[in-house]
């Protein structure tokens, strides 16, 4: 391969994470806002576009990951080069935790007691300590004593992960995410407490999509533009077709008049919200009777029926989980968009200032992005209206682009 063709790759990589760098800036802004379209939105019970974001970036760590791993191989030992991606996995962790704190107060010294330690140590590493940056770092840790095998071996290990997340979601997860009773909360402590993106196990799915990015990185490697983009397409379509899929296994929760009261349970987590008794393993004996098209789910981008017409169910793509379906199609949505970016950017030479140096320094980026949100969002209330939004979004991603251009144009990149 050439190295001409070898910057062209990492042109379409940068120009891809500086994509979801931006995507993400403009989506953690307006999610919480009542006005935003429910597809800006991240949720709990379907693909919406906020939710490819995370994914988008998972992909590109993984492909990252794998670029920087064989590039050190080639000219220091194998031991030296774990250590160095362990520390680096371990940092972004700590600053994480530095960044976004601890998520519990002590409001007096009374509280300080050895039972509330424990529970504070059980809480962080159940939920509060999984911020993206913290998922980012435990997932590439998790990645790491695989990224020297083949890919054909790195997708057994991926597949290995997927049995074991549904294996765990079956056995407890499932409740101990949703802060329902459960065998585990007896082990790990903080019953009742609720996780995002997926909790303490949930890194067991991000892992995935990293292995997924490390996939994508050897399939395209040495590949003209085209080619490469094509092959792409060929392996993002089947991601996405079976994520599809197993999400029509939601339909087998559809609630149906001889349903019995005990036969659900409340979620905690919204209003009326249901559960079925067995979220992983459905009844297939509810497909009897039923046509072929009435179990088909609803497609990507689409609300499904509420909890009153579907028990809430492992089998919907669900980020809060981050269920299989989840994964999988989400894995492929990023493989297409990817794509894209390599006919873009490697075929046509296409470049965008915006996602250059959003995508050369993201660490910076989104480190900057949060502290300008955090205080140009208390002046936006959730029922603003559309022009009072736009224009502070506009303010914050301006400053935030102004602020990451600033330090790039003075080499202070940050990088583990």
């Amino acid at each position: 391969m050439s190295m001409v063709k070898e910057n062209a790759r990492v042109l379409s990589l940068d120009q891809f994470r500086g994509y979801s760098v931006a995507a993400m800036l403009v989506i953690n802004f307006v999610g919480g806002l009542t006005i935003t379209h429910q597809l800006f939105k991240h949720n709990n019970t379907h693909f919406s576009y906020a939710d490819s974001i995370m994914p988008s970036f998972m992909l590109a760590c993984g492909y990252s990951f794998r670029l920087s791993y064989l590039k050190r191989i080639a000219r220091e030992s194998l031991g030296k080069v774990r250590i160095s991606f362990l520390r680096r996995g371990g940092l972004l962790i700590l600053i994480s935790v530095l960044f976004f704190g601890f998520g519990v107060d002590f409001q007096s010294a009374d509280e300080v007691t050895l039972t509330s330690l424990k529970e504070f140590w059980c809480q962080l590493w159940k939920a509060n300590l999984w911020e993206v940056l913290a998922i980012i770092g435990a997932a590439q840790i998790l990645v790491l004593p695989f990224i020297q095998l083949t890919s054909w071996q790195r997708a057994a290990v991926l597949a290995g992960f997927a049995i074991l997340h549904i294996l765990l979601s079956w056995s407890f997860n499932y409740d101990f995410v949703y802060g329902n009773t459960n065998w585990m909360d007896h082990v790990f402590g903080a019953a009742g407490k609720r996780c995002w993106d997926g909790g303490f196990f949930g890194t067991i799915s991000w892992a995935e999509i990293v292995l997924a990015g490390t996939i994508v990185c050897d399939a395209v490697a040495g590949q003209e533009p085209r080619r490469a983009a094509g092959k792409l397409l060929l392996l993002s379509l089947p991601l996405m077709l079976s994520g599809y899929l197993m999400s029509c296994l939601t339909t087998l929760y559809d609630v149906v008049p001889s349903d019995s009261v005990n036969s659900v349970k409340e979620i905690g987590v919204l209003d009326q919200a249901e559960i079925a008794q067995s979220p992983v393993l459905p009844d297939f004996q509810r497909a009897a009777g039923r046509a072929w098209w009435q179990l088909l789910a609803e497609p990507p981008f689409v609300v499904p029926p509420g909890s009153d017409k579907r028990q809430s169910n492992y089998w919907m793509m669900d980020k809060r989980i981050v269920t299989q379906s989840f994964v999988v199609f989400s894995t492929g949505f990023a493989v297409m968009l990817l794509a894209c970016f390599v006919v873009a950017c490697d075929a046509y030479g296409y470049k965008s200032l915006l996602f250059e140096v959003l995508g050369s320094n993201p660490l910076v980026a989104f480190l900057v992005h949060h502290m300008i949100e955090h205080n140009i969002r208390a002046l936006v209330p959730k029922d603003s209206g559309l022009v009072w939004v736009l224009i502070w979004l506009c303010i914050s991603f301006g400053l935030t682009y102004y602020m990451v251009r600033f330090l790039n144009d003075r080499k202070l990149i940050l990088r583990l």
